[in-house]
């Protein structure tokens, strides 16, 4: 992208006439000392009148109080030595006219600025730095007034280098960081608007929001990237044969985290797991609470918190129990005595499964004569829940429970493990 061709004074007489009167009132001492007096003292004048108007506005009005972070001090600054210089005397100068119009610039930037942060709302570091940017393009529009007078000023403009075979220039570099502030909050506000569209609607299965948010936020950032390497000046084309050398050597370092990720975006657009089902994978088993694309939370019944690389659930067997519906199936057994009535026993155990709220009635509990040996006779009662993620072990406990109480109240005997 070629540069913008800037107004330099050679092209408009009128800035040329102002500068130039200005200089002559820089070529006398007495008359620039006061001047810049002036100015600093107008200058820290504006700064206290900021600060009591911040402490005034406050936080509980945010807006308001980005308006005067970014607006006051140029506009009071302005206003105070507009009306100085009315007064006449060494005040009424072009040196002080060139002042009021930089100033009036700088509060039409930093205004830009302000409309930027209430609209976009960036993070932190891209609020620190939109506000630095608005003082850097204030100086450039400065120094480009003085380009064609000072050849320090033209030098620095036209300075070229190169880094590892890509052509760099001074006033590429400029635009590039302007134009990198600007649109990185354009895009993170895209990236936060779209993963906000994404999981507010209602066709779109939880799995499915995850994945199209990522892939929509890596579109954005290459997109922005493009943008911003543009705005520089950037050959795309060298740049791609260095960022080919230095995907090699990043693909072969960080080729586990690289198949975790495309493991995960396989593992959300196939839906084979979701948030909620109860998985084992490996020696790990529980409720999936949290899935990204890099890694799957399994919180086991232990209540810890496992965190599972997503490449393992697409290389490994995978038991998902809740794939088709969250019933879980449990088993419960004890081993009697061979002259028990095995009748009575039976309609003890399914007595006890019924009693239990969270034991559902369909499909029913089943009791099931699972071994015979010279010890007793193994009897399993098998129920379902619909709610694991509650626990297990605890509804099995009330379970064995109520039997050793019914057991003992009808004499049935159990035999020693």
């Amino acid at each position: 992208m070629s540069a913008t061709p800037k107004p330099t004074l050679a092209k408009d007489p009128e800035l040329t006439e102002a500068v130039s009167d200005a200089i002559d009132v820089v070529s006398n001492p007495t008359e620039l000392a006061i001047n810049l007096l002036v100015l600093a003292a107008a200058i820290a004048v504006a700064v206290l009148i900021t600060r009591k108007l911040k402490q005034w506005v406050g936080h509980q009005r945010p807006k308001r109080l980005v308006f005067v972070e970014y607006l006051a001090t140029p506009v009071l600054t302005l206003a105070i030595i507009g009306g100085l210089s009315r007064f006449g005397g060494v005040l009424a100068n072009p040196l002080v006219g060139l002042a009021g119009s930089l100033l009036g610039l700088f509060a039409v930037i930093r205004l830009l600025g302000a409309l930027m942060e209430i609209a976009f709302r960036p993070t932190p570091l891209l609020k620190f730095m939109l506000r630095l940017v608005t003082v850097v393009i204030w100086l450039a529009a400065v120094f480009s007034l003085f380009e064609d007078r000072s050849k320090l000023i033209a030098k620095l403009y036209s300075a070229q280098f190169k880094v590892g075979g890509i052509a760099l220039s001074s006033d590429g570099m400029l635009n590039g960081l302007i134009s990198g502030v600007v649109v990185a909050i354009v895009a993170l506000w895209a990236d936060k608007s779209v993963g906000n569209l994404l999981r507010r609607s209602r066709n779109l299965q939880p799995n499915f929001v995850l994945a199209l948010s990522r892939v929509m936020s890596v579109a954005i950032w290459i997109v922005a990237t493009i943008l911003i390497f543009t705005a520089a000046d950037i050959n795309l084309t060298a740049l791609a044969a260095f960022g080919g050398a230095l995907g090699i050597g990043l693909g072969l370092g960080l080729q586990k985290l690289a198949a975790s990720y495309i493991s995960g975006l396989i593992v959300l657009f196939e839906q084979s797991v979701r948030v909620g089902d109860n998985i084992v994978s490996n020696s790990v088993s529980g409720r999936v609470t949290r899935m990204t694309v890099r890694y799957t939370m399994i919180r086991t019944r232990d209540g810890v918190e496992a965190i599972v690389p997503n490449d393992l659930l697409t290389n490994n067997v995978i038991v998902n129990q809740s794939w088709s519906d969250r019933n879980l199936r449990l088993v419960c057994g004890v081993l009697v005595k061979g002259d028990a009535d095995l009748t009575l026993a039976r309609e003890l155990f399914v007595e006890a499964m019924n009693a239990q709220p969270r034991v559902l009635q369909e499909p029913a509990p089943h009791m099931y004569i699972t071994g015979v040996n010279d010890k007793g006779i193994q009897l399993d009662g098998h129920f379902w829940i619909s709610d694991p993620e509650n626990g297990q072990n605890n509804v099995a406990s009330d379970i064995y429970d109520a039997v050793l109480g019914a057991f003992r109240k009808h004499g049935i005997a159990l035999v020693a493990q």
